[in-house]
């Protein structure tokens, strides 16, 4: 029998990713990875191992999950190395309590790899503090959703006295966690920030009240994924982060090389708040990152491409035809 790693990627600074995620990733023969995974981490994954995209969006499920439980069981009955690769921390909404109850009931053995959560996160690269000795004792991580799709009817209303609450998958469902928080005798002016792809150099994040952030974000472009954080320690934070402050944040880098990648030529790029991805380009590129490439491109636009050779934009123009990666 092979090993299962549940493993958490951290959320969108590749950065984050713990040592034992990266030991694991570098060791597996398989890898099952989620949509909110960024897909610069696979470039860790030695040559040979193979790559299966199970990612969900709201409308579209590559793999369902009972499907993914099934696959993790049938690969590691070969004997080999596999890694589960979920955005954030797998045992925060990640859906990993099913998953070993799948692998258990097979008697596969596994082991669960912890990784920093959206609500870390987001909150700490948006500039905001979860807890503060004046203003918030607790944390509440909350999701609006259940296995079925149905919101929840827990007492928002309690998440947000003397603490912070943090909505996860919740951007479809603002008007009723604002409606639930005012019916519950909130302040229309507590302060509420939702924060887009946090930690990514496209990170975007609006600060409001209970009374306007519906509007604001309807008028904006603030998509999926994003979390909501509502709780006095959104009014005490500064307007622009740390990380806003970076001088390339917002900034969004297209790599093209000839070469394999180089993460220090990625975390020179992140490091400095810019939004990256890497493809490598010629007869001895990894051919497995033409399918990711493909799809990851189709998501999210990259308009200044560098090309970290002469010859690589040569090389990018002729297999971009040909693979149709950009138009």
């Amino acid at each position: 029998m092979g090993k299962v790693y549940l493993v958490g990627a951290g959320s969108g600074d590749p950065e984050l990713l713990t040592l034992k995620a990266l030991r694991v990733l570098q060791q597996a023969d398989v890898v099952l990875y989620d949509r909110l995974v960024n897909p610069l981490l696979l470039y860790h994954t030695k040559q040979g191992a193979k790559l299966f995209f199970c990612g969900k969006s709201p409308d579209r499920h590559a793999m369902r999950q009972e499907m993914i439980g099934e696959r993790l069981v049938q690969e590691a009955e070969k004997n080999q190395v596999i890694v589960r690769l979920k955005g954030g921390d797998p045992g925060i909404f990640g859906r990993v309590a099913e998953e070993i109850t799948q692998l258990e009931k097979a008697k596969i053995a596994y082991e669960v790899v912890p990784g920093i959560t959206a609500a870390s996160a987001a909150s700490c690269y948006a500039g905001i503090s979860l807890t503060d000795r004046e203003a918030s004792s607790h944390v509440t991580l909350s999701t609006a959703h259940r296995k079925t799709g149905a919101l929840t009817e827990d007492d928002f209303a309690s998440f947000v006295r003397h603490g912070t609450a943090c909505f996860y998958m919740g951007m479809e469902n603002l008007p009723h966690i604002v409606r639930k928080l005012l019916d519950g005798g909130i302040s229309s002016e507590m302060h509420v920030a939702v924060i887009s792809w946090g930690s990514y150099g496209r990170q975007k994040m609006i600060k409001s009240t209970l009374a306007r952030i519906e509007r604001e974000v309807a008028a904006s472009d603030l998509r999926n994924p994003a979390l909501i954080l509502i709780g006095e320690v959104v009014a005490r934070s500064n307007d622009v982060s740390w990380f806003m402050k970076l001088p390339l944040f917002g900034q969004r880098y297209l790599l093209v090389s000839k070469n394999p990648v180089d993460f220090d030529v990625i975390t020179r790029f992140t490091g400095q708040g810019a939004d990256v991805w890497f493809v490598q380009v010629g007869e001895k590129r990894d051919i497995r990152f033409d399918e990711i490439t493909k799809r990851y491109l189709n998501e999210q636009s990259y308009p200044n491409l560098l090309f970290l050779e002469p010859d690589a934009k040569v090389l990018w123009e002729f297999q971009a035809r040909g693979k149709k990666l950009h138009s």
